[in-house]
């Protein structure tokens, strides 16, 4: 009976209870549907916005996409033509001066109005840079005046041809600096504008595949449900249809898009790939990358061994190139900013058929916004060959242009008076040194001479290429000079020789050839008269000997005299030829030029005895402006005008002819010369050395007052050469102290050079 009733209670039990868990199960299965629609709005709110987010993002690539192709390349297109308009221009105007065509200031004028048309096309393309534009108008129009004034001023003879030319080549510099600038931005704007297309694209990608991992959770939901409530099958199919439908349409939009994104990959003239870990190039990269490095797959290749294997980048710059990129991916972008220096910039390639290839390559960081780490490494190549030569060729025309404005500054007979000297110096160190056995202390210091006469003449009159390449020659006879151990090199001493020839004849080649004036300058025709070749003096001289001879007397013999004295070339003259070096010395040396007094300057000498003169003038200058006159500061704190003085007089006594030099400057500093002889050992530190003693030291190689050694001074040469010249023609120079007393301190002087009268003629000279 228990277990009958029992058995009743539970199955009493059992039929109430069953309403009561039907309506927990329709109450399960109401918030489970209803946490499934809640999860469905959410996924439809999600895919809206995405969706929404997707079409503003392609509105704007479109919009970048557009502004590539409408915008950027036909401006570089424009600015690259004006680079090489404004090149154009340039070397019109230089021949208008060369060749004095005036037709070529309106060709160039021409030239110019094209250019200004391109900048106004640039300005309309290039909405927002119109400030930049004008200032590029305005640069090129000021341009052309200051080129057209300083042309026709070249060639009417008229203003200052040296302000034209300096404000001239200013203008053109600005134009050049901005053009160049204006260039690089718009280039900068374009690889922004590129990435960033490429960079949405990527993350609207990986936004569509979440959608769709997070989809398929949503089905598996839906099914999970389904099995539940079998009434809800309908609506959840039909929900993930549509979902399935709008992912398939979004797939299909991107996949267009990629496409549109390879054609401009394919068709653009830029080598643009990306570097992923591993060192290896993207399977996707522009279709220019394989015509740049004439390679047809480059998909996941090692970046180094493909692009750089044919380079000019040595084994450590591979290695660097390596390392650096293996530091950088997958770290942050701080990393870019420490390593990218490692990165190479720029590299020569060689082609199969024997050519070469100048390759620019510019890297970029490409930064996974999730991770901020560097996911890849955007690397762009391009072909600038062309660019290099136009460069290099517009280097050899602006260097030409500065030799010929060098050149044209000086009248033709100092130019190759100046081109002999050096030959003839150039000439004896290369015997000197063919003829050597090995070390030899006179061998180098008369090369050592020569070289530094040679680049003292040079620097003279500014030509630089000269100067430098007699430096560099200059040190190593220096250097042998000072070090005992120094190696004696023939030939490499016979290669910088030869390198200061081939210096020399640069600016002979210009002087000949592009300003047409060949010939010594005793044979050309100036203002100052027709001047007479030296086998035409020779052969006057002996006719005129034959006929005094002939025909005897007073009138004859002032005839012979005066045809004598023909070729002479007068004290006058070699002063006035030195006295233009001190312009540019002064300059260096922040010195007023010094006035330059001269007594009897009609005492002429001899070619030898004239030549030897010159290149001791040099010296003795020099001497004066750096060593002997003062700063305008120090002078005026003694009471003295800042413009310092050089004096000249020559005086005839008996079978001699003297001449004296000096200047008005602090005077000579003993006390300096008597510390460098005691340290040299010249003097017993037990006994004090007269004052002349210790001023003889001035003309001891190696010896010099200069605190520091300049490529105007300081090397104790100028001296010594004065006395080896002068002696080579029989004369003797000596320096003479003014005053008395055993004081070693700053002590006026005055050079004195003594010569025979037989070097001289003195038809114009006072005598003593």
């Amino acid at each position: 009976m228990t277990s009958a009733a029992l058995s009743g209670q539970e199955v009493g039990r059992h039929a109430d209870s069953s309403p009561a868990s039907r309506t927990v199960l329709t109450r399960g299965g109401s918030r489970s549907i209803a946490k499934v629609f809640a999860l469905v709005g959410v996924a439809i709110v999600v895919f809206m916005a995405f969706s929404a987010y997707s079409i503003r993002k392609e509105l704007q690539s479109s919009a970048q996409l557009t502004a590539i192709k409408d915008r950027y390349f036909p401006v570089l297109q424009r600015l690259d033509a004006n680079i090489v308009r404004v090149d154009k221009m340039e070397e019109l105007y230089i021949q208008v001066v060369v060749a004095g065509d005036r037709d070529l200031i309106g060709k160039a004028g021409e030239m110019g109005a094209q250019a200004d048309q391109a900048f106004d096309e640039v300005g309309k393309l290039y909405q927002g840079r119109d400030a930049d534009v004008a200032r590029l108008r305005a640069q090129l129009k000021k341009y052309q005046q200051l080129a057209g004034a300083a042309s026709t001023g070249f060639l009417d003879q008229t203003g200052d041809p040296q302000a034209l030319a300096a404000g001239m080549n200013a203008a053109l510099e600005d134009l050049r600096a901005t053009l160049s600038g204006f260039r690089k931005s718009s280039y900068d704007e374009f690889v922004v504008t590129l990435v960033s297309s490429q960079r949405d694209a990527s993350v609207r990608l990986w936004m569509g595949l979440a959608l769709g991992v997070m989809n398929l959770g949503f089905m598996a939901v839906l099914v999970f449900v389904i099995r539940k409530n079998v009434a809800m099958m309908g609506v959840i199919a039909e929900q993930n249809a549509t979902l399935e439908k709008r992912v398939a349409e979004r797939t299909a939009q991107l996949s267009q898009k990629t496409a549109d994104i390879n054609a401009m990959l394919q068709n653009m003239k830029l080598g643009v790939s990306t570097v992923i870990p591993g060192n290896r190039i993207h399977p996707e990269y522009s279709n220019y990358l394989r015509t740049i490095f004439c390679i047809d797959d480059l998909a996941n290749k090692d970046l180094v061994e493909s692009l750089f294997g044919r380079s000019s980048l040595g084994a450590d710059a591979k290695d660097q190139v390596h390392a650096a990129l293996a530091a950088i991916l997958g770290e942050e972008p701080l990393m870019f900013d420490f390593n990218g220096h490692l990165l190479a910039r720029e590299m020569t390639l060689a082609t199969d058929d024997g050519t070469r290839k100048i390759v620019q390559l510019d890297w970029s960081p490409i930064v996974n916004e999730e991770s901020g780490t560097v996911e890849k490494v955007l690397l762009i190549t391009q072909d600038v060959t062309q660019l290099r030569e136009l460069e290099l060729a517009s280097a050899k025309q602006k260097e030409e242009l500065d030799i010929i404005a060098r050149i044209i500054r000086i009248p033709a007979g100092k130019f190759n008076d100046c081109v002999d000297s050096a030959r003839s110096f150039l000439a004896t160190n290369r015997t000197l040194i063919q003829e050597a056995r090995g070390r030899d202390a006179e061998t180098i210091a008369a090369l050592f001479r020569n070289m530094h006469t040679i680049k003292g003449n040079a620097r003279t009159f500014e030509f630089t290429q000269i100067t430098d390449a007699a430096h560099r020659a200059e040190q190593t006879y220096d250097h042998l000079r000072k070090d005992p151990n120094a190696i004696w090199h023939a030939g490499s001493m016979l290669s910088e020789l030869g390198a200061v020839e081939a210096a020399v004849a640069r600016y002979v080649a210009v002087n000949e050839e592009k300003l047409g004036r060949k010939g010594r300058a005793a044979e050309l025709l100036t203002s100052r008269g027709s001047f007479v070749a030296n086998d035409e003096l020779a052969r006057l001289r002996a006719m005129t000997a034959s006929l005094a001879a002939a025909h005897p007397g007073p009138d004859m013999a002032r005839l012979r005299q005066a045809v004598d004295a023909l070729g002479l070339i007068s004290l006058e003259r070699l002063v006035a030829g030195s006295v233009d070096a001190l312009a540019s010395l002064a300059g260096e040396l922040k010195k007023p030029v010094p006035v330059v007094d001269l007594i009897n300057g009609g005492f002429g000498f001899n070619n030898q005895f004239a030549e030897a003169l010159k290149s001791s003038f040099v010296h003795l200058m020099r001497n004066s402006l750096d060593h002997g006159i003062e700063t305008p500061e120090e002078r005026r704190a003694v009471h003295k005008p800042e413009q310092g003085q050089v004096r000249f007089s020559c005086v005839q006594r008996a079978g001699a002819v003297e001449l004296r030099i000096g200047d008005d400057g602090r005077g000579l500093p003993l006390h300096r010369l008597y510390e460098k002889g005691l340290a040299a050992g010249l003097f017993d530190p037990a006994r004090r050395p007269t004052r002349q003693e210790v001023a003889d030291l001035i003309f001891r190689s190696g010896l010099s007052t200069a605190a520091a050694v300049t490529q105007v001074s300081g090397r104790g040469v100028g001296m010594d050469a004065v006395r080896t010249f002068l002696e080579q023609q029989g004369a003797t120079i000596r320096i003479e102290l003014s005053g008395c007393g055993t004081e070693l301190d700053y002590t006026p002087f005055e050079f004195v050079i003594e010569a025979a009268s037989t070097a001289c003629a003195h038809s114009r000279a006072v005598a003593a």
